[in-house]
Order: C-alpha cells, then structure tokens, then sequence
C-alpha cells in the first residue's frame, strides 16, 4: 500500500510540473485553421508549418490570439502533420485529416 502511495505521489508531481501545450487544427475548403496554446492560453508568434506536404513550403506565425491559416492545395485528402514552435522553443506537433472538396 504505501508503494502505490509514492507511485501516485511521483506521478501527481510529474504532471502538476508539465507545461499542457496544445496544438488544435480545423480543417477548412482551401487549408486548415491551427491554434497554438500552452496552459490553455493562446501562445503568439509560435510558427506553425505543415510538415508532411510538399505544396506547403512556409511558415506561419500565430496571431495574439493563438490562431494561424494554413493554406494546402492538395489533389487528394490525406492526414498532414502540423508543427508548432513557440518563441520559447517548446516544439508540439500532431496530424489531421485534410478532406479535399
């Protein structure tokens, strides 16, 4: 019992210590809208990419609000991968699915 104790203990420390960023991405006609936060706070001038789609060669910043457009031009839907940079350093990255229309 008291081993499980100091395994919760260590984990509850582990996350109260971590930094929740997030990555969130909705998918429009002609890109994707991506918001960029950390601690649930909207993170300005992150750059934000499209990692996994050769069409999409640049970076974007992040507005004050969090919020950048992608533009993809694509022949097919396919899952995309978006990478976020803060100005702090900290990288976050996750994929979503690009519907053509």
């Amino acid at each position: 019992m008291k081993k499980s104790n100091i395994v919760i203990a260590s984990m509850l420390i582990a996350f109260s210590s971590m930094s929740f960023a997030g990555l969130k991405v909705v998918d429009s006609q002609n890109g994707a809208w991506v918001t960029v936060t950390d601690n649930g706070k909207p993170v300005a001038e992150a750059v934000v990419s499209a990692t996994n789609v050769p069409q999409s060669k640049g970076e974007f910043k992040t507005n004050e609000k969090g919020r950048v457009f992608i533009p993809l031009s694509m022949n097919h839907s396919k899952s995309v991968k978006f990478k976020a940079v803060t100005p702090e350093g900290k990288e976050m990255s996750r994929f979503a699915f690009h519907g053509k229309s």
